[in-house]
């Protein structure tokens, strides 16, 4: 008997977004100018990314910025403080050549309400906590990370009685150490229902690597990489798509959910014998690919057994496997070699893939090399 605590996927919104063939050679040039829609001058340093990619960059002094986009579907980001952001989808084969103009329009901020160096009271600091455990993660490479401009954040527990709402008047400043990159993360929305055991955020992070580290250290690195990309859900997706479930050390089984008649609000899970082989993906005439399962799943990764803090509070002893449970929320998903998702709001997980948050985040654009595999023991 269990009471599942499932994380919508909002919380690596962009991760699973419209990211279709990452690994191909064929570039465009998306170029522009950012300005001010009343002035018509450029705004310096805004910033222009690719959400969870690591493609971004910031206009120059008039405005103007350049980027390579790889062969797929991006969502983009245009941003800068006292103006409201733009997010729009950008197909690579649609790129006009001529480049475009991203008018912004400013926005009035109370002063006031962006001091970041006011104290806050207790309450908003015992928030803080909660707030970046479910947020970044109480793995290791979550307890590791940092954000750097946690002041900006406006936290409230009030608003709805038994919920923490999250915002940031900033795109979030986070240093993650061990997975050797700086996130510039846009959070649209966090939600933590204490009551339901619920937790939801939705945001768009640029992955920044730290071009400063050792060859010793970028080793390090990669290896903490590849640990954190095996068994996750990127990975998982990845092996779908390609019919690897077994060879990269996936397990799939039928697993059948009732509420419990006793306990309201938990529930009795059974899991079939049978392993499921693969996942049906049905291409349609122009060759795009969709994934389409019922009811959930039992996600085991075979390859690496679960970390210590997982466990703790469980009562159980550490398992030689990680075991997730997935299902999806509509009846079809379009699906792309790189782990992509047409829909991040399409699909529930919970389980050790639901426990691994923000700081093991990976970029879409991440490919584990030969090299580090063979390292990793």
């Amino acid at each position: 008997m269990n009471k599942p605590n499932p994380i919508l996927l909002q919380i690596v919104l962009g991760l699973f977004l419209f990211l279709g063939g990452t690994q191909s050679f064929a570039q465009a040039i998306f170029k522009g100018t950012v300005a001010d829609s009343e002035t018509g001058e450029g705004i310096p340093y805004a910033t222009v990314f690719l959400a969870n990619t690591t493609f971004g960059t910031s206009s120059d002094e008039e405005g103007k910025f350049s980027i390579y986009l790889p062969e797929g579907n991006y969502e983009v980001i245009v941003r800068m403080l006292g103006y409201q952001g733009l997010t729009f989808n950008l197909p690579a084969a649609e790129v006009k050549p001529q480049g475009y103009k991203f008018m912004l329009v400013p926005v009035d901020e109370d002063l006031e309400t962006l001091n970041v160096n006011d104290k806050r009271d207790p309450a908003w600091y015992r928030n803080l906590e909660d707030f970046k455990r479910f947020f970044l993660g109480t793995s290791l490479n979550g307890k590791d990370c940092e954000i750097e401009n946690e002041m900006s954040m406006v936290l409230d527990d009030i608003s709805e009685p038994g919920t923490l709402i999250a915002s940031s008047r900033d795109i979030l400043k986070i240093k993650n150490p061990n997975l050797g990159y700086r996130l510039d993360y846009l959070l649209n929305d966090f939600r933590n229902n204490y009551k339901q055991g619920f937790v939801s955020y939705a945001g768009y992070p640029l992955f920044i690597p730290d071009s400063s580290l050792s060859r010793g250290r970028q080793r390090r690195v990669d290896k903490k990489r590849l640990e954190a990309y095996n068994g996750s859900l990127q990975h998982f997706l990845r092996a779908v798509y390609s019919g690897k479930i077994i060879s990269e050390g996936f397990e799939i089984r039928r697993l059948y959910r009732k509420e419990d008649p006793v306990h309201k609000g938990n529930f009795i899970d059974s899991v079939a014998t049978d392993v499921i082989t693969s996942l049906e993906i049905r291409k349609n005439r122009d060759t795009r690919e969709y994934l389409e399962f019922t009811g959930h799943l039992l996600i085991t990764y075979l390859n690496e057994k679960e970390s210590p803090l997982y466990v703790q509070g469980l009562g159980r002893g550490i398992q030689n496997k990680q075991n997730s449970i997935i299902r999806m929320t509509s009846d079809s998903l379009e699906i792309y070699e790189n782990g992509g998702l047409s829909d991040p709001f399409g699909v529930l997980v919970e389980g050790y893939i639901g426990w691994e948050r923000v700081g093991d985040l990976l970029p879409i654009d991440y490919l584990p090399t030969p090299e580090v595999n063979r390292g990793v023991q």
